[in-house]
């Protein structure tokens, strides 16, 4: 029995409760404005909203006149449609018009029906005003006060790992600002070596990815530990990215990478300009998906074409990053030269965007998937975000001169405010291993990427594009022995399947 003392307090839970519930537009109201957006910012007639639920609300935690709203939704496809194709819009874009992740959408596959039902659990946003309740596509989020780095305890080597690890835990994404962002990062390049060679010393197998929340690095992340489960000892290493992975690969300290197609081309067969000697170890195993150059701007730094850009402050990726060797290949075929421009800045993704949002640099070269989800977030918090094309000449001498590259189009409506078609240089991401690497491990890799599609792509959605009918595409160096043999394997089932 509930005492009489606690009993108003409970009414007056409840009303708190039943209130937030209530808060925001009405359900037909967000149903309405999910159709809207599904039409107009995704595109028209591809789905019909077969059921709607709202589910509550909750307050935003950083603006006093906006509100959460949640759903659970189920989208019918009104015609054929290919959420994991390597062109066009996809996952990724469809994920951010419904205010979802994409773990959040269930139903996809490479050949969904009309007919065919998504599940969705996403979140529409609203603000307060005097005419009612708005919708708002983009809500600013503030930037979390800085982090004071604790210090360090303990006496020994194993301590003093454990505490260093526990620093970066509580202070991540250091830019090296101040002495303790400079101690922070240095410990951090620090502490994946000595993780790198634990990894050799306990036998497994390392796997160069990328930067932290970078579409190689969630790979990473999601594989891994599926490839551990099942057999093959795997060790998920976070380098600067496919230069870096390249190299590594070359000198034994990595048995398998990601790396974009057109770094993969040149370091094995070298760049003479760039003092670049060929890595004639390297092996090519599958091409996994799409990735293009975006190159991207402010509105008020008043960049309109690639042209402008030159003289600009420009953050053209780290040292070991595909990012900033594209940039470089671009750079050069428009006839300008990258090593000599004065105002480059070498910097990850994180500290590029970052730059670009402080008036540091004008603009940022991002290599990635299409939607990159940085880029993605960026466009989804600003209105302001522009798309710098590359000239037509440039991308036609880059392609017809490079097997690793192609003319793409990156849709409108990809990103956030994007209203037209974006021309971008493209290229693939490839899976990467060196000839002193196992056939057997080579085959069990590929097999195990082959088996966790189904499984991990409501992890990470870009395991939907692996297929092993673009498996061949944009590579230039030989196949591993051991993929080699992987794919006859495949056809043979494939061939006994057909007959039976």
């Amino acid at each position: 029995m509930i005492p009489l003392r606690i009993l108003p307090i409970l009414l007056l839970l409840i009303g708190i409760t039943l209130t937030a519930c209530k808060r925001g537009p009405d359900t037909d109201v967000l149903e309405h404005e999910l159709h809207t957006r599904l039409d107009t910012e995704f595109a028209p007639g591809v789905f019909r909203i077969h059921s709607f639920t709202r589910k509550g609300s909750a307050p935003s935690v950083t603006h006093d006149d906006a509100v959460y709203l949640y759903y659970d939704a189920e989208l019918e496809f009104q015609r054929d449609y290919n959420l994991t194709a390597w062109r066009g819009l996809n996952l990724g874009t469809l994920a951010v018009v419904l205010g979802a992740t994409p773990a959040g959408i269930e139903g996809y596959h490479p050949n969904n029906r009309q007919g065919d039902l998504l599940l969705v659990r996403g979140r529409l946003n609203y603000r307060k005003t005097e005419d009612g309740w708005l919708n708002i596509t983009r809500m600013p989020e503030h930037e979390p006060p800085p982090v004071t780095p604790d210090t360090m305890e303990g006496s020994g080597p194993t301590s003093v790992l454990q505490s260093v690890r526990e620093l970066l835990e509580r202070n991540p994404g250091s830019h090296g600002k101040s002495r303790d962002g400079i101690i922070i990062e240095e410990f951090s390049e620090s502490l994946k070596e000595i993780d790198l060679r634990f990894a050799r010393l306990d036998g497994m197998l390392p796997f160069g990815t990328g930067w932290p929340a970078g579409t190689y690095s969630l790979f990473g992340a999601a594989f891994t530990p599926y490839a551990t489960e099942h057999g093959l000892q795997v060790f998920d290493y976070s380098s600067e990215g496919s230069v870096e992975n390249g190299l590594s690969l070359q000198q034994g300290y990595l048995d398998f990478a990601l790396l974009q197609s057109d770094v993969v081309e040149v370091l094995y067969k070298g760049w003479v300009e760039a003092s670049q000697l060929p890595q004639p170890d390297l092996r090519s195993m599958a091409s996994l998906w799409p990735e293009a150059l975006h190159i991207v701007t402010l509105e008020d730094r008043n960049i309109r074409s690639f042209s402008d850009l030159k003289g600009k402050r420009l953050a053209v990726g780290s040292p070991g990053s595909g990012t900033r060797f594209t940039a470089r290949r671009v750079w050069a075929a428009a006839g300008y030269s990258l090593a000599y421009e004065e105002r480059i800045r070498g910097m990850g993704l994180s500290a590029s965007i970052a730059a670009l949002e402080s008036g540091e640099v004008d603009a940022v070269f991002v290599a990635g998937a299409i939607p990159d989800p940085a880029l993605q977030s960026l466009a989804q918090r600003r209105d302001d975000v522009r798309f710098v094309p590359v000239d037509t000449a440039t991308l036609n001498k880059l392609s017809s001169k490079h097997f690793a590259y192609y003319n793409t189009v990156i849709p409108e409506r990809t990103y956030p405010g994007q209203t037209e078609p974006y021309p971008a240089l493209g290229f693939a991401a490839l899976l990467i291993t060196s000839k002193r690497t196992r056939d057997e491990d080579v085959e069990k890799f590929l097999d195990l990427v082959v088996e966790s599609a189904d499984t991990l792509t409501h992890e990470f959605y870009r395991v939907g594009f692996i297929s092993t009918k673009t498996s061949r595409l944009g590579i230039s160096i030989p196949m591993h022995p051991g993929a080699t043999h992987f794919y006859e394997k495949l056809r043979e089932q494939n061939a006994d399947a057909a007959a039976e």
